[in-house]
């Protein structure tokens, strides 16, 4: 009886762990990178602005992953998702197939930039197997790990793009849910803009009903995510009960998808408001809550 009864206990913890493996394998160190990194389905994304510092060095077998490629900007509006046929052209070039393991990594300060590649993977059907690298390609070099100039070659890709839209909102979601109990606005800008100062958007203020945890305040001085126990108290300092539907929302859509990646790691329903502020505030139909009249 008793050795049954272990046996269900450990079913039980099984069961347990591989019910958080989603939400943790969505964030990878440097020591579980250098032991996999020549599993044949792992493709490691370093993501940039430009291919510069990628050529100059990056982690061996990394492929370049061109931010404005995955978030393009619009005469309206920037860091936009792109159309399909873009991301599938760039899913084939960047190698990705059924079987891939992706982690993508950041260079200096640009955490943001990842975490927004890692929301257009999310929407196009890659979420399940995209994970970020804690303290990116910073970290790994402290740390001695091997960097090389050479750049691989990669064959063709044949993953085919699947939509998940219930990952990005509109204005048109934001504003019927603004007085929703279990939604929470999070806006994810300094302190400062969601108390009004300027930040050079036409009204300047917040969307009504918001909630402030500032980017910068879940990750440390060297980029890396604070641990799961200090994030999920800090969301519930900030209001954020558990079990809420979660949007975030910064000034163009870029620091925002580190508070929805942060939600979702938290195992939140998150998703991100795609236009963010430059958007709302831009439309007059839209209410904007100044807390102390700035300018």
């Amino acid at each position: 009886m008793k050795s049954m009864l272990l046996v269900a206990i450990l079913i039980l913890l099984t069961l347990s762990a591989g019910a958080q493996t989603d939400g943790s394998s969505r964030v990878v160190d440097t020591a579980w990178l250098a032991e996999h990194l020549n599993d044949p389905n792992l493709v490691i994304l370093q993501s940039g602005w430009t291919r510069g510092n990628y050529r100059a060095e990056h982690i061996p077998g990394a492929r370049f992953l061109w931010l404005n490629g995955f978030a393009e900007g619009t005469p309206d509006l920037s860091t936009e998702l792109p159309d399909i046929g873009k991301v599938e052209s760039m899913l084939r070039d960047l190698g990705i197939t059924n079987k891939s393991k992706i982690v993508v990594c950041f260079e200096g300060q640009d955490v943001t930039m990842t975490t927004r590649m890692i929301l257009t993977f999310d929407y196009f059907g890659l979420g399940d197997r995209a994970s970020f690298l804690d303290g990116g390609f910073d970290t790994w070099k402290r740390e001695g790990r091997p960097a090389t100039m050479e750049i691989p070659k990669v064959g063709k890709g044949t993953f085919t793009p699947r939509l998940h839209p219930e990952y990005i909102a509109d204005a048109e979601w934001v504003k019927s849910n603004l007085h929703t109990k279990d939604v929470t606005i999070i806006d994810a800008r300094a302190t400062r803009f969601f108390e009004g100062n300027g930040g050079g958007m036409p009204r300047p203020g917040r969307i009504p009903g918001a909630v402030n945890i500032p980017y910068s305040s879940v990750v440390d001085s060297t980029n890396h995510l604070l641990s799961r126990e200090v994030l999920k108290e800090m969301f519930v300092k900030a209001g954020v009960k558990p079990g809420n539907r979660v949007v975030t929302y910064c000034h163009v859509g870029q620091q925002a998808s580190l508070l929805y990646f942060v939600a979702r790691y938290l195992g939140y329903d998150a998703r991100m408001y795609d236009g963010s502020f430059q958007e709302w505030s831009g439309r007059e139909d839209l209410p904007v809550e100044n807390p102390a009249g700035k300018q």
